[in-house]
């Protein structure tokens, strides 16, 4: 099988947890309303504060294993982890589906949690390692492309299904995952970290749908060891002219080297490069989360009966997930097409502009009713085509692989830690400053984010992995590139 179709079908496969935390987490939207009736599935009513407890208690399910899932990683592996995984999410529907009690659908949505942590790191380290840089990026943005597609998967099984329909859907889905990633390999970067060589070319011939260890795969191979390494110059020509035999001898030399690696902390102590890189990603993530998409998502309902009484709430928030879907299978095609900080700025500006022109809505009333939830889906539209991905994108071709799974474990945590912030605050700041006020604010982050974006982004869209590296250790700021030389597996 053609290599790119391989790496393309494992993205679609490792997509389908994160469709499952789409529909986890739009769940409780339609689930409560049965729960709080008097016919309730469970044999009795549900209280309000159970509620709101079922549904905020997979965020901290979440936020109990992400700090660890970086050592996991590294500890058993990105496909025992994605493994651990869809059990975890097949244990927690298996709880919901025959509990009978608050307690136990409590137990279940935790659960759900922390599958959820587990997988968000788990998958952008799988993918980055597993995928050739020329579509990386699509493959890895086809993560949030599948979050949207399961809340209106969820909202379809709310409609048309029962709740216990609906419970053992989504467990078939659960078990079904884990039965398919049984199917693929561990990435070649984890397998050469722990010495296991042959593996490791089984696994790249199997990404590159290859049946022999050809040149190219010898020399990718090669490539990798290198960076495992730290040896970030540039390959000189000749390189790439070993025979196949000096290359496995080269490859038996320097695996003594990568079993010698740095840890972590150390890695992050000498590399200038590395610090620089990991704090402009938090910086970036945190600051396109304080632009408010998530509130937006969240409180859609409540926020459209505000902003726009006469339209119906479920049917602006049923087109705010569709325009969302869309959104981002868009940003799957786009994103290698564009160059990494043109689309990083402009996304910020746009979306900027357009809360901008809804705060002025809600302040002045210059334009028709409709405008105000137009303006919202520009909105989301623009920020689904590049905030949403880039900062993940940017982790493998940013930061050394070494530190790739702890990396993404610090961003995820960060990511996490900034949606309940914006959550808790949300509403009290509206409270305060008014809708308009915040969304005022909102709009004034997304100039900043698009500031620092100018300012410090680096291009990595075609630029060798060594070049970006090279520009982090010489600046904080981006001051263009002398060489650019794309690197094609």
């Amino acid at each position: 099988m053609n290599g790119i179709v391989v790496q393309i079908l494992t993205a679609f496969l490792l997509a389908v947890p994160t469709l499952m935390v789409g529909v986890g987490n739009t769940w409780p939207s339609y689930t409560l309303k049965t729960l709080e009736r008097e016919d309730s599935p469970l044999g009795h009513q549900i209280t309000k504060s159970d509620g709101n407890l079922i549904a905020s208690i997979s965020m901290l399910g979440s936020l109990s294993v992400i700090l660890f899932v970086g050592y996991i990683l590294d500890k058993i592996g990105r496909k025992k982890t994605e493994i651990l995984s869809g059990l975890a999410f097949a244990l927690a529907w298996s709880v919901i589906t025959v509990g009978k009690s608050v307690t136990q659908i409590l137990i279940g949505r935790f659960v759900l949690g922390i599958g959820a942590g587990l997988h968000f790191a788990a998958s952008v380290v799988y993918i980055s390692e597993m995928s050739q840089p020329s579509i990386r990026g699509p493959l890895i943005s086809i993560n949030s492309f599948a979050y949207n597609i399961g809340t209106l998967l969820s909202y379809t099984e709310g409609w048309f299904c029962s709740y216990e329909v609906i419970n053992y859907l989504n467990l078939t889905v659960a078990v079904g995952f884990v039965l398919l990633v049984l199917c693929i390999k561990e990435t070649p970067v984890f397998l050469l970290r722990n010495g296991k060589d042959k593996e490791a070319l089984s696994s790249l011939k199997f990404y590159r749908g290859k049946n022999t260890a050809t040149q190219d795969i010898l020399d990718e191979l090669h490539y990798i060891r290198s960076q495992l390494n730290n040896e970030n110059a540039i390959d000189s020509p000749e390189t790439h002219e070993l025979s196949e035999k000096e290359k496995l001898k080269e490859n038996e030399i320097a695996q003594e080297n990568i079993t010698k690696q740095k840890g972590v902390w150390e890695t992050l102590r000498t590399s200038r490069a590395s610090r620089r890189a990991l704090t402009l990603l938090v910086v970036q993530v945190l600051l396109s989360i304080c632009m408010g998409m998530l509130a937006v998502q969240a409180f859609a309902g409540q926020f459209f009966s505000q902003a726009a009484p006469s339209l119906s709430p479920d049917l602006c928030s049923v087109i705010l997930a569709i325009v969302m879907a869309l959104s981002c299978g868009m940003c799957v095609l786009i994103t290698n097409l564009i160059p990494r900080r043109v689309l990083m700025i402009s996304t910020c500006i746009l979306s900027a502009l357009c809360m901008t022109c809804a705060a002025t809505m809600l302040r002045w009333a210059w334009a028709p009713e409709w405008g105000i939830p137009l303006s919202m889906l520009f909105f989301c539209m623009f920020y689904h085509f590049g905030l949403v991905n880039l900062p993940f994108v940017q982790i493998s071709e940013c930061i050394l692989p070494q530190i790739n799974s702890f990396v993404t474990s610090m961003i995820m945590s960060s990511m996490m830690l900034g949606n309940f912030v914006l959550l808790f605050l949300f509403k009290p700041a509206v409270d305060v400053l008014g809708l308009d006020g915040v969304f005022f604010l909102f709009a004034a982050i997304g100039f900043v984010a698009a500031l620092v974006s100018t300012l410090f982004m680096r291009e990595t869209r075609n630029v060798p992995f060594e070049v970006v590296q090279i520009s982090f250790e010489r600046s904080c700021f981006y001051r263009g590139y002398k060489y650019v030389n794309p690197i094609e597996h």
